[in-house]
């Protein structure tokens, strides 16, 4: 039995009992004690005065050598059950008469009457155990010692009276007790149902969120204080979540604000569905916004488009704050390239990204706190020419034709950090489009996601197979497949990062292979 765990009233229960159990112990064998010897005492004396009377009585019956006198005289002893014999000795030692109680037997009788006193006292002479009380008184005639008077008295009386006293302690303990455990619910009932009162308090506030609570209480005690202070303290709580619920709402209708606009830099669904024979894009920021985004945009003419998948530092807030740092230096970009008559080349595009951030937000200085940056991919679409051109960073590129897919791989090396090697120089892989192709494109929160079983990434292998799965259905329906793989994948497990997927078919053009 754990004591700390037990209820308040069973504690004041046990404690006051404890108490009254030790005090009560104390006292009895005090009054043991007193009354052992104090009975002693008394039955000593009693006996002495006793044993003084019949000494006197008997100094006619020595003198006069008349010891049927002194039997009758020492007949009268019976008249104390306790007394066992009484024997009159002369004053050389011999015995001269004698009494016996009842319970005296033969045996000890004759044992007695052969016993001459050991020691021959002038004066009274008492001895006490726990057994016996012995008394020997000297007669005198004239002070002169003409005999001895010995009487022997059991206990019974002192024992009788300890165990009487014994057995009105017990009683008088029992009920202490009694009235203990009875004070115990009084005292339980006083000093918890404010304890209790205020617990229920408590649970009200915990289940219902509520701290305006009204605390009445009509004790003057500590538990006033105790009222006050928890009053208080809800109070002072309730006026802080007022002012937080505010803070948390201008903050939530910001962020909200904020993914309207991170929403408007997307582009317009249409603009993809006109220039792809079809395509789905999925954008799912992490939180409300993110640091996910993707671009799109056409360039010189109409059959001629930049498309950028790109994955920002983090999630959340500061993610979305690089991602308008990206849309800006792609709107610039997109600019040059329009006013331009080269060829577009996406690994150049990667290599002034890289260089600009780095710039831009002064990371090529060592001084810089800042470390922001992206990894994604840029491709560079040419229908008239029938050729995809792409370079990555740290983003694989699923193309597929003639029912076969291929992972072209990116270079690993991330964009517009303070350790990204500015004069980097990335890969460009150009795909021709002579055949019906298929791209599928991912930042790395769908690949990275954890789920199943054993919780193990979603990762390229098992994405591979769901493009082998769904790349023959139309783009609306893959669509519902890849979000829906990647939630009965992913379980109970929490989004790990924002995920973005643009996938798109083109046909080579009619006017082929210029």
């Amino acid at each position: 039995m754990n004591f700390k765990n037990l209820t308040i009233r069973t504690k004041l229960i046990l404690m006051l009992s404890l108490s009254a159990i030790i005090a009560l112990t104390v006292l009895s064998f005090t009054s043991a004690y007193y009354i052992v010897n104090n009975q002693r005492e008394q039955s000593l004396h009693n006996l002495a005065q006793m044993a003084q009377v019949t000494g006197e009585n008997v100094q006619a019956s020595l003198m006069f050598d008349d010891d049927e006198s002194a039997a009758k005289i020492l007949a009268p002893l019976r008249i104390n059950p306790s007394i066992e014999e009484g024997i009159l000795y002369t004053a050389d030692n011999k015995i001269f008469a004698s009494y016996f109680n009842e319970k005296i037997t033969l045996e000890q009788k004759e044992r007695l009457l052969k016993t001459p006193l050991k020691k021959l006292h002038s004066e009274l002479y008492t001895s006490v155990d726990w057994n016996q009380i012995c008394v020997v008184v000297p007669v005198k005639v004239n002070e002169e010692v003409i005999g001895y008077l010995k009487i022997d008295s059991d206990t019974k009386e002192i024992e009788e009276a300890i165990v009487s006293q014994l057995i009105r302690l017990l009683l008088s303990g029992v009920a202490i007790i009694l009235i203990i455990i009875l004070l115990s619910f009084k005292l339980h009932h006083i000093f918890t149902t404010p304890i209790y009162k205020l617990l229920s308090i408590m649970d009200d506030v915990s289940l219902h969120n509520k701290y305006d609570v009204t605390i009445d209480i009509d004790s003057g005690d500590e538990f006033k204080e105790l009222y006050a202070g928890f009053a208080y303290m809800l109070s002072t709580i309730n006026t802080q979540n007022q002012k937080i619920e505010q803070i948390h709402k201008q903050t939530r209708d910001s962020i909200e604000y904020s993914a309207n606009i991170q929403k408007a830099l997307l582009p317009k669904a249409h603009a993809m569905d006109d220039f792809f024979d079809d395509s789905f894009s999925i954008w799912e920021p992490k939180d409300t916004v993110g640091g996910d985004i993707y671009l799109f945009e056409t360039l010189r003419h109409k059959d001629e488009a930049l498309l950028m998948v790109i994955d920002c530092t983090g999630h959340g807030v500061p993610g979305a704050f690089v991602t308008m740092i990206v849309k800006a230096i792609a709107k610039e970009i997109v600019a040059k390239l329009i006013k331009s008559d080269f060829d577009i080349n996406p690994a150049i595009i990667m290599q002034y990204f890289n260089k600009n951030m780095r710039i831009l937000l002064r990371q090529d200085e060592k001084e810089s706190f800042a470390n922001a940056g992206f990894d994604g991919g840029i491709m560079y679409i040419n229908k008239k020419e029938n050729i995809i051109r792409y370079a990555g960073s740290n983003t694989p590129l699923f193309v597929v034709q003639d029912d076969t897919l291929n992972v072209i791989k990116s270079d690993k090396e991330s964009i517009g950090y303070k350790k990204s090697n500015p004069d980097y120089i990335f890969t460009m892989h150009e795909i021709a489009v002579t055949q019906e192709t298929k791209v599928y494109i991912t930042t790395d929160g769908y690949l990275d996601q954890t789920g199943g079983e054993k919780g193990f990434l979603f990762g390229k292998k098992r994405f591979s197979k769901l493009i082998h799965y769904a790349h023959e259905k139309e783009c609306f329906e893959q669509k519902k497949i890849f979000e829906n793989s990647f939630d009965a994948y992913r379980q109970r497990n929490e989004v790990k990062d924002d995920r973005t997927l643009i996938a798109f078919k083109l046909n080579p053009s009619k006017g082929e292979a210029i």
